[in-house]
């Protein structure tokens, strides 16, 4: 018998979105929503709970894929789709959804318990990828008409990575969840632009790009391009021990791309990154952990590149070479 108390910690910490829905209330309300989902949609639990959760669609998804979901539930069946959602902002997000049946002992089903995930990164970068076979203006074009995109590499832009920081901010501090902000440089790109030309700069940054959107994979991962060449992911919940192993992993990830740059000790593209780990309560403000993370890049260019570095004076404060 699985222990309650296990299973609630679960449910809690869990990086993907639970929602459960009574289905045996009209209209399938929900009931239950789990942090996660507070922090992928920007809504609270209280102001979900009560809410048929087709209200993350804004009445835009396709009408054939809408009738087989309702179906499917009609039938007290389960189903898994990957569909466009909004958040609270009404910033667009493609949502990876499974929903499954609970039944009571005599096979009448009680609740829907349904898993989300954030997927857009994905998405976007398979998108890109498809697109460049095709059309590359036209795909180029589509992506900078959606403004919270980096029309280049497919990622979060600068802009909404300011919002969304704040409601990350928010949500942790009153979860108590730790916060990682990690800042990416890729180094010598100016140089590397003038030896190889723009266009291997920018196929460069959109490789650059997939890599981190792959090692940075849970709901709770948030990826941007800050500007130029310069990444920056934020991560819930994520300790110090685990951000500085995917620091590490991060630069030896570049380095694995084998992509030439005579400029570095190495002759390949490398990384500088820095990064810090905070509880919402030792800091100010969202500006403050940011402000410790560009600190801690700034540690990894002087320390000679190539390398992570933890915000100098956080606690156990060191770098870590490749």
């Amino acid at each position: 018998m699985i222990d309650l108390e296990l299973l609630q910690h679960a449910v809690l910490d869990s990086r993907d979105g639970i929602t459960i829905a009574d289905a045996q209330a009209e209209d399938l309300p929900l009931i239950f929503v789990n942090p996660a989902f507070e922090r992928m949609t920007g809504y609270s639990h209280d102001e979900v709970v009560g809410r048929n959760c087709r209200f993350l669609q804004r009445g835009r998804t396709e009408d054939a894929l809408g009738a087989q979901m309702r179906d499917a539930l009609d039938q007290g069946q389960g189903f898994s789709h990957v569909i466009m959602n909004y958040r609270k902002d009404d910033t667009p997000f493609w949502n990876e959804l499974s929903v499954s049946p609970i039944h009571n002992e005599h096979g009448t089903v009680t609740h829907f318990i349904g898993f989300q995930k954030d997927v857009t990164q994905r998405m976007l970068l398979d998108e890109q990828l498809r697109a460049r076979n095709r059309d590359l203006e036209s795909a180029k074009k589509a992506l900078e008409e959606l403004v919270t995109l980096d029309a280049l590499t497919g990622v979060y832009n600068r802009r909404h990575f300011d919002d969304r920081m704040q409601s990350l901010w928010k949500i942790s501090a009153r979860t108590g969840e730790s916060l990682a902000v990690f800042f990416i440089d890729i180094d010598h790109f100016k140089a590397f632009n003038d030896r190889f030309g723009h266009q291997a700069g920018d196929d460069a940054l959109i490789q650059v790009a997939q890599t981190l959107a792959e090692s940075f994979q849970r709901g709770s991962d948030f990826l941007a391009r800050y500007g130029g060449e310069e990444f920056v992911v934020v991560a819930c919940g994520m300790e110090r021990e685990p951000a500085q192993h995917f620091a590490e992993r991060l630069c030896q990830r570049v380095r694995e791309l084998d992509l030439d740059n005579p400029n570095t000790t190495l002759g390949t593209l490398t990384i500088s990154v820095g990064f810090s780990v905070v509880m919402p309560r030792d800091v100010p403000n969202a500006e403050a952990i940011v402000a410790q993370a560009d600190e801690a890049l700034y540690a990894a260019k002087r320390a000679g590149r190539d390398r992570a570095c933890e915000a100098p004076g956080a606690p156990g404060f060191q770098s870590a070479s490749g």
